[in-house]
């Protein structure tokens, strides 16, 4: 029963493909009469199809106006309009192969395409990769740029051209379409009958043309072959012309881009065989060739086109098109390769080559070939690039990988090449996640089961050399009287990394430095600085196994020992703790190896065994009886000595550093009122903190102890801990970003799991990441897995009732990190349910794909094929909807589907309406000034959710701009056991009643700067009189209601009140500068009422280390500017910066935020909003230098905007700049200097 249904559908499916192929062959003119032997029309057709089917020959063929109804009446041959419209896609294929060299059918087919896709028979995102990958299919039979053809021949094509049948030639391709084409379109006739008959004459797929004649094409003339592709290349461009102005799918975009440069990159392939005489004849492209050339540049300039995006410039950079060795002499592919270059040298030009600090896109990379589109990964996306490691990143050939790495010979280009592009990351010390992506770890130390890193491309021995270079180079500046102590810190900290990261051979370099030094650079060698660097990683444990094991350890010893050189004759008057530290490294460091190898005496000097006891009398002169060492009082002699006792015993400097800052004792926490808890909290009391100068030059080895032993303290301990003792912790973290740093989240975990259960813990450190450590984060290039770890507390903490205080906290940080992110990345790690973030992280993370994807691109073409879903995913829980206003500075691929969405705000008036009446007698209960306080739990616990976001807007209602008329002490408390969540909504909801009373008002008369007034001093009584609600929160709210004319007054009107000029005024004061690493004073603690306000702290006594209501405001303030510039008020924008500029200053992340706006706005702002915004910047030096080259300030602030859109910011660039505007002050402006403003443009 089974097979006659099978058999019955086969028999169906074909009568239907006979039918499609037939009235095709009738619009192309090619109609032939169907063979005794072929299956007849099915009854169902109607006469006048059948009439047509079967017309004579010669007859013209119908006009194309019919085709469509003719079509459609094959509908009912077919059990589903989806199994005809993928049959009407394969046998349109065979056609489009078939019918390239013949205009008018080509023109047909093209007419038949638009029709058939304007009712749904062919959908683009199907069609056009199986029509590229077909062709493909064939072209690959033959070897590239060989013409095959696929299907059924029409002798149209070529009169000397025979065609293989469709099936032969798919059969290396299992994705194409093609195998339901059996049979297809007008059979192939022989060569003869072709160059002679000038009609069809149809023929059986029997007798098609087979595989063994595939062998044969290869014989025929290279220039028909290639004029019978180019037809075929041709008439696929203009089908993917029509396809684009259709919104296709991004994965159809990249592959039709992917096609499109190969066919263009291959064009001029021969094939192999062709005798050598003829290919060195010169050649000139034909007619047929240039003219698919031209239309393939069409469809890449459209898929590049800036307004649309469809694929990014970016991957027409990285395609290498412009390395063409034979390239055609045409003006068109000219031009483009042309931009590609002017691309290319103006980022060569005005980056650096390693722009880690911003993570821009790095167009001199390739990509894996075997990357796929099919199945997108989430954040390792970011990494499959391989590492920028030429020089000029962007203009020099890559190096690929560990094979090459190693087959690189000493002394060749590529070898040299390699070398200067570490010698410049030594130099400007990229971020060790840059390091461990392009560094291969030494055979010596490398572990049978590690895999190979794809992208390291550095081998050990080019490290070596690069890293003995750069010890050469400080050596020379040190011996020329430079001071570089400074750059020695920083080199040792980067040293410190490669060589415990296994990066560097430890024997292999200290031979090499050894040889260098004996070869022809003993003179170099003035100073210890060579042993003291050496004394930082000598406790490296894969450096003291490393000599241990050594078979030459002695001789290796001797090498180490010949580093030393000891200052005969010191100057007394030079007693800079360096100098000490210097003369002192080489005891600390003779000592350390002869604890691994006694055997050495012999070469030891005696005068480094007596320095070795004078550290020894100074530490027991220190500590003699119950003395401390005083830090803060610490004199330069002191301070040396100590830095010599980090390396010579660790232990004991540690314990000094844990004993001084609990000099000062602790201290017993007053309760609260709200606080019943009987617990007693012990906080240390405050002391000085260790000064930035006394703990870089302390040993990286202590300092590793130190952060230990503070983290167990500061976070495992009972007592909490003293500012001091943070502020320590996070200058020890700063200091050696590379040797310290640790992702904390994961490291304190793993010390205990429940550490983040313990009171005060999550508090104290999200207060650390948010105020002192978010720069460090951004640094390695963790804040994107730090934004991961936030959320997970975020998604807990949502729903429970009270953690207010918490709550905030984390989502003020995730703002920072939202907004600090400038590349692609997910909400979650996989597109699957929901999103954890709130409805304010939500709002915020489609801002920031918007500047992102408008100021910096898209860097990698997959990130397209997800957008979409990240989209949906966002908004799936939020019902937010932008202004037009907003809008239009989005860019289209954002803006486009939010346009979509459907305003809701009607909908939410009316449910409050609805609701109005049953909240404002809850309302009545609660808030009353002669309430029961019974009440109040009676409706925290019998509530209705749908009546509880209406709180805040219930008790707007009743105020009536008298604050004094509702009971504010129920309200503050239902608000603190309501959970943060509720409260968000409450916040929004209060928003958009608040707005639309006034619109009411307003109908009935009222004055609309007295309704104003009212309504900011009751907004001031929620805030400031009785601190029930976020002031970050509500200010988020009514800038996100910007399409109402009052919103964006309300929230100047609020920003000006006076109750937050004095919050920041005293938040800015107690802060004194935003670099706290200078700041050496003990440190004054704000009490927790005046930083925070009742609503977040209320039972909570825990301490704040950093936190203020002032400093949560931080990251609002560029949102409100975003918004004043998009509402067209740039005066209040200038006003609003001006006055809150003594805090932008402490914003963590000031460069990006100028950088940004400049660039999201670039074009749409006036030059005196352009002065303000960049005065935000910490430009004070560059301003003194522009006075006294008497520099005109228009032209200086121009080239400051110049510098920052390029992103190349910072004080040395700008004084550079500077010099050369004023070595060319008369003609700057009239040349390069317009030129540059004029062509480049932000994310380019």
């Amino acid at each position: 029963m089974e097979q006659s249904q099978r058999a019955s559908r086969h028999v169906q499916l074909h009568c239907g493909r006979s039918a499609v192929v037939d009235l095709f062959n009738l619009y192309l003119g090619r109609n032939s009469r169907q063979k005794s032997d072929d299956l007849p029309l099915p009854r169902e057709a109607s006469n006048k199809m059948q009439k047509r089917v079967t017309a004579p020959i010669g007859d013209l063929p119908p006009r194309n106006e019919q085709f469509l109804l003719d079509f459609e009446q094959l509908q009912v041959q077919f059990q589903d309009r989806e199994q005809l419209r993928t049959l009407t896609e394969s046998v349109l294929i065979a056609f489009v192969i078939q019918c390239s060299a013949h205009v008018p059918q080509s023109e047909f087919l093209l007419f038949a395409m638009r029709s058939l896709c304007s009712v749904g028979y062919v959908k683009w995102d199907s069609f056009l990769p199986s029509l590229l990958s077909t062709i493909s299919s064939a072209e690959g039979s033959f070897g590239s740029g060989c013409p095959t053809m696929i299907g059924n021949s029409s002798a149209v094509i070529s009169p000397s051209i025979t065609v293989p049948n469709a099936s032969s030639s798919h059969i290396s391709n299992p994705a194409s379409p093609l195998p339901l084409m059996h049979g297809i379109g007008s059979p192939t006739q022989s060569i003869t009958d072709q160059s002679s008959a000038p009609t069809l004459s149809p023929v059986k797929p029997s007798e098609l043309v087979g595989t063994n004649q595939l062998l044969n094409m290869t014989k025929l003339n290279l220039s028909v072959r290639s004029t019978t592709i180019s037809y075929l290349r041709q008439l696929a461009c203009k089908v993917i012309l029509n396809a684009l102005e259709s919104n296709l799918k991004p994965v159809t975009h990249a592959e039709i881009f992917s096609h499109m440069i190969n066919w263009l990159v291959n064009w001029g392939q021969r094939n192999s065989g062709i005798d050598e005489s003829e290919t060195a004849k010169p050649w000139k492209p034909e007619r047929p060739l240039l003219e698919w050339m031209h239309s393939c540049l069409d469809v890449i300039w459209k898929l590049v086109d800036e307004d649309k995006c469809l694929v990014p410039f970016y991957e027409l950079i990285r395609s290498g098109l412009q390395y063409l060795d034979n390239i055609p002499d045409d003006e068109a592919f000219f031009s483009i390769i042309l931009e590609i270059h002017r691309r290319r040298d103006m980022v060569a030009t005005h980056m650096q080559m390693l722009d880690q600090h911003l993570h821009c896109p790095s167009f001199g990379t390739h990509r894996f070939l075997s990357q796929t589109y099919a199945n997108p990964p989430g954040e390792p996306i970011a990494n499959l690039r391989y590492s920028p490691i030429t020089y000029p990143s962007v203009l020099g050939e890559p190096l690929h990988g560990e094979e090459l790495a190693f087959s690189i010979h000493k002394g060749s280009l590529d070898w040299e090449r390699a070398l200067r592009c570490l010698r410049h990351a030594l130099h400007t010390t990229p971020s060790p996640d840059w390091w461990r992506r392009v560094l291969l770890v030494a055979p010596c130390y490398r572990q049978q089961a590690q895999p190979p890193t794809p992208g390291a491309v550095f081998s050990p021995e080019m490290n070596c050399e690069a890293v003995i270079d750069r010890t050469i180079d400080l050596l020379k500046l040190t011996n020329s009287e430079v001071q570089c102590w400074q750059d020695w810190l920083v080199f040792a900290d980067i040293f410190f990394f490669l060589m415990k990261s296994g990066c560097i051979d430890f024997l292999d370099f200290v031979n090499k430095l050894a040889s260098r030094v004996a070869s022809g650079d003993q003179h170099i060698l003035r100073s210890n600085h060579v042993t003291w660097l050496l004394a930082q990683i000598i406790r490296i444990e894969i450096v003291m196994n490393t000599l241990s094991s050594d078979p030459k350890k002695v001789e290796t010893t001797r090498k180490i020992i010949s580093f030393h050189k000891e200052d005969k004759n010191p100057d007394s008057s030079n007693v800079s703790p360096q100098s000490i530290l210097l003369d002192f490294i080489s005891s600390s460091q003779t000592l350390r190896i002869w604890s691994f190898n006694s055997s050495i005496r012999e070469y030891l000097n005696s005068d480094q065994l007596q320095k070795g006891k004078q550290i020894d009398e100074w530490w027991k002169q220190v500590t003699k009886g119950e003395r401390m060492m005083d830090f803060m009082n610490i004199d330069d002699r002191s301070m040396g000595m100590f830095w010599v006792l980090s390396y010579t015993m660790a232990q004991p400097a540690c314990e000094a550093v844990m004993n001084w800052l609990n000099s000062s004792g602790v201290t017993e926490i007053l309760q609260g009122p709200n606080v019943q808890s009987n617990d007693r909290m012990m906080m240390m009391r405050e002391t000085y903190p260790l000064s930035m100068s006394l703990l870089s030059g302390l040993s990286i080895n202590l300092c590793l102890k130190l952060v230990y032993q503070l983290e167990d303290a500061i976070f495992l301990g009972q007592v909490i801990p003293s500012i001091a003792m943070v502020e320590t912790y996070v200058r020890l973290l700063l200091i050696a970003p590379h040797s310290l740093f640790r992702p904390h989240f994961t490291t304190l975990t793993q010390r205990s799991p429940s550490i983040l259960s313990k009171p005060g813990v999550s508090l104290l450190l999200l207060e650390i990441l948010n105020y002192r450590l978010l720069p460090l984060y951004r640094y390695h290039g963790k804040n994107k897995a730090l934004m991961y770890d936030v959320t997970k507390i975020i998604s807990m903490i949502k729903g429970k009732r009270g953690e207010h205080r918490l709550f905030r906290l984390a989502e003020n940080l995730c703002m920072n990190l939202i907004l600090s992110i400038r590349d692609f990345f997910l909400v979650k790690k996989e597109l699957k349910g929901p999103t954890e973030f709130t409805e304010t992280l939500n709002r915020m993370t489609i801002i920031s794909l918007a500047i992102t994807i408008k100021t910096r691109g898209i860097a990698e073409v997959e990130h397209m094929l997800y957008l979409q879903q990240l989209l949906d995913q966002i908004m799936s829980t939020s019902q937010h909807t932008w202004s037009e206003k907003t809008l239009r500075y989005f860019p289209p691929l954002i803006r486009i589907p939010l346009n979509q969405r459907m305003d809701k705000r009607g909908e939410a008036i009316q449910a409050w309406q609805q609701a109005e009446t049953t909240v404002i007698n809850q309302c009545n209960q609660l808030l009353s000034p002669s309430a029961d306080p019974n009440y109040v739990l009676t409706y925290l616990s019998h509530s209705f959710p749908q009546h509880r976001q209406y709180v805040c807007a219930g008790a707007w209602v009743l105020m009536n701009g008298l604050p004094e008329s509702i009971n504010s002490a129920h309200l503050g408390r239902i608000l603190r056991e309501f959970s943060p969540e509720e409260v968000t909504s409450n916040i929004y909801t209060m928003v958009d009643v608040l707005l639309h009373h006034i619109q009411l008002e307003l109908q009935r008369g009222h004055v609309a700067q007295e309704l104003l007034s009212k309504a900011i001093s009751g907004l001031a009584f929620f805030i400031w009189t009785h601190e029930l609600l976020p002031l970050d929160i509500l200010l988020l709210a009514l800038i996100d209601r910007d399409d109402d004319p009052y919103a964006l007054r309300i929230v100047i009107g609020l920003l000006d009140r006076p109750e937050l000029q004095q919050r920041i005024k005293m938040f800015c004061s107690s802060r004194i500068s935003p670099e706290h690493w200078l700041n050496n004073q003990p440190p004054k603690r704000v009490e927790l009422q005046k930083a925070l306000g009742n609503h977040l702290l209320w039972k909570d006594r825990y301490p704040p280390f950093f936190d203020d209501i002032a400093a949560r405001i931080i990251p609002v303030i560029p949102l409100i500017i975003y918004r004043l510039i998009e509402n067209d008020a740039p005066d209040i924008a200038e006003r609003v910066l001006a006055l809150y500029s003594s805090l932008l200053i402490f914003h963590p992340l000031r460069f990006t935020f100028v950088r940004d706006i400049l660039a999201y706005f670039y074009g749409h702002l006036p030059s005196k909003l352009i002065v303000r915004i960049l005065k935000v910047l910490d430009i004070s030096k560059v301003i003194t230098i522009a006075l006294v080259v008497d520099l005109n300030f228009d032209i200086f602030y121009f080239v400051v905007y110049f510098v920052v859109l390029t992103r190349h910011y910072s004080s040395d660039s700008l004084i550079r700049v500077l010099s050369s505007v004023c070595f060319f002050k008369s003609t700057y402006l009239s040349t390069a200097g317009l030129l540059c403003y004029s062509s480049i443009r932000p994310g380019e």
